[in-house]
Protein backbone atom coordinates (compact mmCIF):
# COMPACT_ATOMS: atom_id res chain seq x y z
CA UNK A 1 0.00 0.00 0.00
CA UNK A 2 1.27 3.25 -1.28
CA UNK A 3 1.01 6.74 0.95
CA UNK A 4 -0.32 9.07 -1.55
CA UNK A 5 -0.73 12.63 -0.69
CA UNK A 6 -3.65 14.93 -2.36
CA UNK A 7 -2.67 18.36 -2.92
CA UNK A 8 -5.63 20.73 -3.15
CA UNK A 9 -7.25 24.37 -2.03
CA UNK A 10 -4.68 26.72 -1.91
CA UNK A 11 -4.26 30.72 -2.04
CA UNK A 12 -6.39 30.80 -5.03
CA UNK A 13 -8.66 32.41 -6.77
CA UNK A 14 -9.80 28.47 -7.92
CA UNK A 15 -9.55 27.61 -4.48
CA UNK A 16 -13.24 26.50 -4.35
CA UNK A 17 -13.14 24.68 -7.34
CA UNK A 18 -9.94 22.73 -6.46
CA UNK A 19 -11.46 21.83 -3.51
CA UNK A 20 -14.02 19.82 -5.37
CA UNK A 21 -11.36 17.93 -7.72
CA UNK A 22 -9.13 17.38 -4.59
CA UNK A 23 -11.87 15.32 -2.36
CA UNK A 24 -13.23 13.74 -5.70
CA UNK A 25 -9.78 12.25 -6.19
CA UNK A 26 -9.36 11.45 -2.46
CA UNK A 27 -12.35 9.30 -2.38
CA UNK A 28 -11.90 7.60 -5.71
CA UNK A 29 -8.37 6.85 -4.32
CA UNK A 30 -10.36 5.02 -1.11
CA UNK A 31 -10.34 1.26 -1.57
CA UNK A 32 -7.60 0.46 -4.09
CA UNK A 33 -4.21 -0.09 -3.58
CA UNK A 34 -2.88 3.68 -2.53
CA UNK A 35 -3.51 4.99 0.80
CA UNK A 36 -4.91 8.67 0.06
CA UNK A 37 -3.70 11.26 2.69
CA UNK A 38 -5.43 15.07 2.36
CA UNK A 39 -3.28 18.22 2.33
CA UNK A 40 -5.58 20.87 2.10
CA UNK A 41 -4.26 24.06 1.69
CA UNK A 42 -6.56 26.97 3.00
CA UNK A 43 -7.39 30.28 1.69
CA UNK A 44 -4.37 31.57 4.11
CA UNK A 45 -1.91 29.31 3.20
CA UNK A 46 -2.25 26.68 6.61
CA UNK A 47 -1.48 23.11 5.21
CA UNK A 48 -4.51 20.70 7.44
CA UNK A 49 -4.81 16.99 7.72
CA UNK A 50 -7.28 14.33 8.52
CA UNK A 51 -10.54 12.01 8.01
CA UNK A 52 -13.23 14.88 8.15
CA UNK A 53 -11.36 16.36 4.76
CA UNK A 54 -12.89 13.42 2.84
CA UNK A 55 -16.30 14.80 2.98
CA UNK A 56 -17.37 18.03 0.86
CA UNK A 57 -19.91 19.30 3.27
CA UNK A 58 -16.90 20.03 6.21
CA UNK A 59 -15.47 22.77 4.11
CA UNK A 60 -18.95 24.92 4.67
CA UNK A 61 -18.28 25.11 8.40
CA UNK A 62 -14.29 24.35 8.83
CA UNK A 63 -13.35 23.67 12.40
CA UNK A 64 -9.49 23.44 12.89
CA UNK A 65 -9.86 21.56 15.84
CA UNK A 66 -11.24 18.45 14.00
CA UNK A 67 -7.55 18.56 11.89
CA UNK A 68 -4.23 18.68 12.02
CA UNK A 69 -2.32 21.01 10.93
CA UNK A 70 0.93 19.13 8.90
CA UNK A 71 3.57 20.77 6.81
CA UNK A 72 6.65 19.55 4.69
CA UNK A 73 10.27 19.35 4.78
CA UNK A 74 12.78 19.69 1.62
CA UNK A 75 15.14 16.39 1.39
CA UNK A 76 12.47 14.65 3.43
CA UNK A 77 9.82 12.43 2.35
CA UNK A 78 8.01 12.63 5.92
CA UNK A 79 4.93 14.39 6.36
CA UNK A 80 5.32 16.33 9.74
CA UNK A 81 2.16 17.24 11.75
CA UNK A 82 2.70 20.61 13.76
CA UNK A 83 1.87 21.07 16.69
CA UNK A 84 2.90 23.24 19.97
CA UNK A 85 5.46 24.28 17.89
CA UNK A 86 6.79 21.04 17.61
CA UNK A 87 7.17 18.54 14.58
CA UNK A 88 6.10 14.73 14.59
CA UNK A 89 6.78 12.79 11.93
CA UNK A 90 2.85 11.05 10.67
CA UNK A 91 3.65 9.27 7.40
CA UNK A 92 6.07 8.19 5.09
CA UNK A 93 5.40 9.54 1.48
CA UNK A 94 5.37 7.41 -1.62
CA UNK A 95 3.95 10.10 -3.93
CA UNK A 96 1.68 13.06 -4.69
CA UNK A 97 -0.67 14.04 -6.59
CA UNK A 98 -1.41 17.63 -7.33
CA UNK A 99 -5.05 18.58 -7.52
CA UNK A 100 -4.46 22.23 -6.74
CA UNK A 101 -5.71 24.61 -9.57
CA UNK A 102 -4.08 27.91 -10.21
CA UNK A 103 -1.53 30.05 -8.38
CA UNK A 104 0.77 28.08 -5.88
CA UNK A 105 -0.04 24.92 -7.56
CA UNK A 106 -1.04 24.79 -11.03
CA UNK A 107 1.97 27.19 -12.04
CA UNK A 108 5.05 24.94 -11.03
CA UNK A 109 5.34 26.35 -7.57
CA UNK A 110 4.01 22.80 -6.09
CA UNK A 111 6.09 20.43 -8.63
CA UNK A 112 9.54 22.37 -7.29
CA UNK A 113 8.63 21.56 -3.56
CA UNK A 114 8.15 18.20 -4.58
CA UNK A 115 11.37 17.69 -6.52
CA UNK A 116 13.42 19.27 -3.21
CA UNK A 117 11.55 16.78 -1.25
CA UNK A 118 12.07 14.34 -3.60
CA UNK A 119 8.66 13.07 -3.86
CA UNK A 120 7.04 11.88 -6.96
CA UNK A 121 4.77 14.23 -8.47
CA UNK A 122 1.90 12.92 -10.36
CA UNK A 123 1.48 16.16 -12.52
CA UNK A 124 3.60 18.98 -15.30
CA UNK A 125 7.10 19.78 -14.00
CA UNK A 126 7.96 23.14 -13.08
CA UNK A 127 8.64 24.17 -16.10
CA UNK A 128 6.45 22.93 -17.98
CA UNK A 129 3.47 23.96 -15.19
CA UNK A 130 4.61 27.67 -15.02
CA UNK A 131 4.72 27.86 -18.59
CA UNK A 132 1.13 26.72 -19.29
CA UNK A 133 -0.15 28.96 -16.40
CA UNK A 134 1.10 32.11 -18.28
CA UNK A 135 -0.97 33.10 -21.46
CA UNK A 136 1.82 35.26 -22.68
CA UNK A 137 4.70 32.80 -22.63
CA UNK A 138 2.42 29.86 -23.69
CA UNK A 139 1.38 31.98 -26.85
CA UNK A 140 5.45 32.79 -27.17
CA UNK A 141 6.40 28.84 -27.04
CA UNK A 142 3.56 28.44 -29.45
CA UNK A 143 4.55 30.51 -31.93
CA UNK A 144 8.04 28.66 -31.57
CA UNK A 145 5.99 25.35 -32.41
CA UNK A 146 4.10 26.54 -35.24
CA UNK A 147 1.08 26.36 -33.70
CA UNK A 148 -1.99 28.78 -33.93
CA UNK A 149 -3.12 30.89 -31.56
CA UNK A 150 -4.98 34.24 -31.48
CA UNK A 151 -3.40 37.41 -32.40
CA UNK A 152 -2.73 39.02 -28.89
CA UNK A 153 -1.49 42.15 -27.00
CA UNK A 154 -0.04 42.49 -23.90
CA UNK A 155 -1.11 45.07 -21.11
CA UNK A 156 0.75 45.86 -17.85
CA UNK A 157 -1.13 47.15 -15.29
CA UNK A 158 1.44 50.56 -14.58
CA UNK A 159 1.23 51.38 -18.56
CA UNK A 160 -2.54 51.10 -18.07
CA UNK A 161 -2.89 53.20 -15.19
CA UNK A 162 -0.06 55.99 -16.58
CA UNK A 163 -1.39 55.79 -20.14
CA UNK A 164 -4.61 54.83 -20.41
CA UNK A 165 -5.23 56.32 -23.97
CA UNK A 166 -2.19 55.25 -25.32
CA UNK A 167 -3.47 51.50 -24.71
CA UNK A 168 -6.78 51.80 -26.10
CA UNK A 169 -5.19 53.06 -29.15
CA UNK A 170 -2.61 50.19 -29.19
CA UNK A 171 -5.05 47.66 -28.72
CA UNK A 172 -7.53 49.24 -31.80
CA UNK A 173 -4.57 49.48 -33.97
CA UNK A 174 -2.81 45.80 -33.56
CA UNK A 175 -6.57 44.00 -32.74
CA UNK A 176 -9.39 46.13 -33.32
CA UNK A 177 -12.61 45.55 -31.77
CA UNK A 178 -14.30 43.10 -30.60
CA UNK A 179 -11.38 41.74 -27.48
CA UNK A 180 -11.14 39.23 -25.25
CA UNK A 181 -9.55 40.34 -21.79
CA UNK A 182 -7.85 37.95 -19.91
CA UNK A 183 -5.60 38.32 -16.75
CA UNK A 184 -2.44 36.40 -17.78
CA UNK A 185 -2.06 33.68 -14.80
CA UNK A 186 -5.57 32.74 -13.92
CA UNK A 187 -8.06 29.95 -15.07
CA UNK A 188 -11.59 29.20 -14.47
CA UNK A 189 -12.62 32.28 -16.92
CA UNK A 190 -12.34 34.61 -13.55
CA UNK A 191 -11.76 38.03 -14.42
CA UNK A 192 -12.46 37.17 -18.42
CA UNK A 193 -14.64 39.79 -20.01
CA UNK A 194 -15.49 40.66 -23.94
CA UNK A 195 -15.04 43.91 -25.06
CA UNK A 196 -16.59 45.43 -27.99
CA UNK A 197 -15.65 49.41 -27.78
CA UNK A 198 -13.37 51.82 -25.70
CA UNK A 199 -15.35 51.76 -22.89
CA UNK A 200 -15.83 48.06 -22.64
CA UNK A 201 -12.31 47.67 -22.72
CA UNK A 202 -11.47 49.83 -19.81
CA UNK A 203 -13.99 48.21 -17.96
CA UNK A 204 -12.67 44.98 -18.88
CA UNK A 205 -9.22 45.69 -18.24
CA UNK A 206 -9.70 47.16 -14.83
CA UNK A 207 -11.76 43.65 -13.87
CA UNK A 208 -8.74 41.79 -15.21
CA UNK A 209 -6.10 44.18 -13.39
CA UNK A 210 -8.36 43.00 -10.02
CA UNK A 211 -6.16 39.49 -10.34
CA UNK A 212 -3.36 40.30 -12.35
CA UNK A 213 -0.89 42.47 -13.02
CA UNK A 214 -0.48 41.43 -16.46
CA UNK A 215 -2.85 40.82 -18.89
CA UNK A 216 -3.40 39.19 -22.63
CA UNK A 217 -5.88 40.73 -24.59
CA UNK A 218 -7.12 38.71 -27.83
CA UNK A 219 -8.65 39.41 -31.02
CA UNK A 220 -12.20 37.61 -30.30
CA UNK A 221 -13.75 35.61 -32.41
CA UNK A 222 -17.29 35.47 -33.28
CA UNK A 223 -19.47 32.43 -33.91
CA UNK A 224 -16.91 29.57 -33.18
CA UNK A 225 -16.67 26.47 -31.89
CA UNK A 226 -14.85 25.26 -28.56
CA UNK A 227 -13.02 22.19 -28.62
CA UNK A 228 -11.32 20.98 -25.61
CA UNK A 229 -8.95 17.40 -25.55
CA UNK A 230 -6.93 16.09 -23.03
CA UNK A 231 -3.16 13.85 -22.72
CA UNK A 232 -1.39 11.63 -20.22
CA UNK A 233 1.65 8.87 -20.43
CA UNK A 234 1.78 5.60 -19.04
CA UNK A 235 5.86 5.00 -19.83
CA UNK A 236 6.52 5.28 -23.34
CA UNK A 237 2.76 5.08 -24.39
CA UNK A 238 0.43 8.18 -24.82
CA UNK A 239 -3.17 8.47 -24.43
CA UNK A 240 -5.26 10.92 -26.04
CA UNK A 241 -8.71 11.46 -25.13
CA UNK A 242 -11.60 12.01 -27.88
CA UNK A 243 -12.37 15.36 -28.31
CA UNK A 244 -15.43 17.16 -26.45
CA UNK A 245 -17.08 20.51 -27.40
CA UNK A 246 -18.69 22.57 -24.86
CA UNK A 247 -21.98 24.12 -26.11
CA UNK A 248 -21.33 27.57 -25.83
CA UNK A 249 -23.36 29.76 -28.84
CA UNK A 250 -20.47 31.30 -29.88
CA UNK A 251 -19.75 32.82 -26.89
CA UNK A 252 -16.77 32.22 -24.54
CA UNK A 253 -17.20 30.35 -21.40
CA UNK A 254 -18.00 32.04 -18.25
CA UNK A 255 -17.29 30.65 -14.35
CA UNK A 256 -21.09 29.99 -13.94
CA UNK A 257 -21.14 28.23 -17.23
CA UNK A 258 -18.37 25.84 -16.40
CA UNK A 259 -19.75 25.67 -12.04
CA UNK A 260 -22.59 26.73 -11.06
CA UNK A 261 -24.92 25.76 -14.11
CA UNK A 262 -22.68 23.49 -16.30
CA UNK A 263 -23.21 23.76 -19.85
CA UNK A 264 -24.25 21.08 -22.36
CA UNK A 265 -21.51 18.94 -24.01
CA UNK A 266 -20.66 16.91 -26.89
CA UNK A 267 -19.07 14.08 -26.40
CA UNK A 268 -17.50 12.62 -29.04
CA UNK A 269 -17.46 16.41 -30.51
CA UNK A 270 -19.31 16.25 -34.07
CA UNK A 271 -16.15 16.61 -35.75
CA UNK A 272 -15.12 15.12 -39.55
CA UNK A 273 -12.00 12.46 -38.18
CA UNK A 274 -9.32 14.92 -40.29
CA UNK A 275 -10.31 17.72 -37.71
CA UNK A 276 -10.35 15.34 -35.34
CA UNK A 277 -7.10 13.67 -36.02
CA UNK A 278 -5.49 17.32 -36.18
CA UNK A 279 -6.88 18.25 -32.80
CA UNK A 280 -5.69 15.01 -30.70
CA UNK A 281 -2.20 15.46 -33.15
CA UNK A 282 -1.54 18.70 -31.46
CA UNK A 283 -2.59 17.58 -28.54
CA UNK A 284 -0.07 15.08 -28.78
CA UNK A 285 2.46 17.23 -30.25
CA UNK A 286 2.63 19.83 -26.73
CA UNK A 287 2.54 17.48 -24.56
CA UNK A 288 5.74 15.87 -25.32
CA UNK A 289 7.12 18.49 -26.87
CA UNK A 290 7.07 20.25 -23.55
CA UNK A 291 7.74 17.28 -21.30
CA UNK A 292 4.40 17.41 -19.80
CA UNK A 293 3.65 14.95 -17.11
CA UNK A 294 0.49 13.64 -15.47
CA UNK A 295 -3.05 14.46 -17.34
CA UNK A 296 -3.10 18.01 -19.51
CA UNK A 297 -6.01 19.38 -21.00
CA UNK A 298 -5.59 21.20 -24.04
CA UNK A 299 -8.69 24.20 -25.16
CA UNK A 300 -8.87 25.07 -28.55
CA UNK A 301 -11.23 27.64 -31.18
CA UNK A 302 -12.45 26.55 -34.23
CA UNK A 303 -13.73 28.27 -37.19
CA UNK A 304 -14.68 26.61 -39.94
CA UNK A 305 -11.32 24.17 -40.06
CA UNK A 306 -9.05 26.71 -39.38
CA UNK A 307 -7.68 25.39 -35.11
CA UNK A 308 -6.94 27.79 -32.73
CA UNK A 309 -4.68 26.48 -29.83
CA UNK A 310 -6.69 28.76 -26.85
CA UNK A 311 -4.92 27.67 -23.21
CA UNK A 312 -3.14 24.62 -21.56
CA UNK A 313 -4.60 23.45 -18.60
CA UNK A 314 -1.88 21.37 -17.01
CA UNK A 315 -4.59 20.46 -13.86
CA UNK A 316 -7.82 20.45 -15.61
CA UNK A 317 -11.12 20.51 -13.58
CA UNK A 318 -12.03 17.11 -12.26
CA UNK A 319 -8.23 15.82 -13.67
CA UNK A 320 -10.59 15.35 -17.05
CA UNK A 321 -11.39 11.95 -16.05
CA UNK A 322 -14.43 12.25 -17.88
CA UNK A 323 -12.71 12.44 -20.91
CA UNK A 324 -10.93 8.77 -20.13
CA UNK A 325 -13.43 7.37 -18.19
CA UNK A 326 -17.13 6.91 -18.63
CA UNK A 327 -18.01 6.29 -14.86
CA UNK A 328 -16.47 7.89 -11.91
CA UNK A 329 -15.33 4.42 -10.71
CA UNK A 330 -12.73 4.18 -12.71
CA UNK A 331 -11.54 7.27 -11.63
CA UNK A 332 -8.83 5.58 -9.07
CA UNK A 333 -7.90 3.47 -11.42
CA UNK A 334 -7.25 6.28 -13.74
CA UNK A 335 -5.48 8.14 -10.92
CA UNK A 336 -3.22 5.19 -10.13
CA UNK A 337 -1.67 5.08 -13.52
CA UNK A 338 -0.69 9.03 -13.22
CA UNK A 339 0.68 8.14 -10.10
CA UNK A 340 2.65 4.91 -10.97
CA UNK A 341 4.76 6.47 -14.08
CA UNK A 342 5.02 9.73 -11.84
CA UNK A 343 7.24 7.46 -9.45
CA UNK A 344 8.67 5.16 -12.79
CA UNK A 345 9.96 9.14 -14.17
CA UNK A 346 10.84 9.88 -10.54
CA UNK A 347 13.33 6.80 -10.92
CA UNK A 348 15.09 7.75 -13.73
CA UNK A 349 14.85 10.91 -12.53
CA UNK A 350 17.25 9.91 -9.65
CA UNK A 351 19.59 7.80 -11.71
CA UNK A 352 21.41 10.86 -13.22
CA UNK A 353 24.69 11.83 -11.53
CA UNK A 354 24.02 15.10 -9.24
CA UNK A 355 27.16 16.02 -8.14
CA UNK A 356 30.94 16.61 -10.05
CA UNK A 357 33.85 16.78 -8.51
CA UNK A 358 36.42 19.91 -8.92
CA UNK A 359 39.00 21.14 -6.78
CA UNK A 360 37.61 25.08 -7.18
CA UNK A 361 37.19 24.78 -3.10
CA UNK A 362 40.65 23.81 -2.76
CA UNK A 363 42.72 26.95 -4.83
CA UNK A 364 44.40 29.11 -2.79
CA UNK A 365 42.52 31.72 -4.73
CA UNK A 366 39.03 33.01 -4.55
CA UNK A 367 36.70 35.82 -3.25
CA UNK A 368 38.76 37.99 -0.88
CA UNK A 369 37.33 41.30 0.30
CA UNK A 370 34.54 41.35 -2.14
CA UNK A 371 36.78 41.18 -5.06
CA UNK A 372 37.99 38.24 -7.33
CA UNK A 373 41.05 36.49 -6.44
CA UNK A 374 43.34 35.10 -9.05
CA UNK A 375 41.45 33.67 -11.98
Amino acid sequence: MKNILVFYGGVSCEHDISVITGVMALNALKGTNYSPTPIYIDKNGEWYSGEKLFDTAFYSHFDVKKVKKVTLLPQNTELYEVKNGKLKQILKVDAALNCMHGLNGEDGSLSGLMQLCKIPFAAPPTFASSLAMDKYYTKIVLAGLDVACLPYVRICKDTFLKSRNFVLKYIKGRLGYPVIVKPENLGSSIGISKASNDGEAVTALSEAFRYDGKVVVEKALENFREINCACYKSGDRYFVSECEEPVVSGKFLTFDDKYSTPTEKKFPAPLDKKLSAEIKGIVKYIYKKLDFKGVVRMDFLLIGDKVYLNEINSVPGSLAYYLFCDTTEKLGDFIGVLIEDAIDEFIKFKSNDFTFKSDVLSFGGGIKGGKAGNK
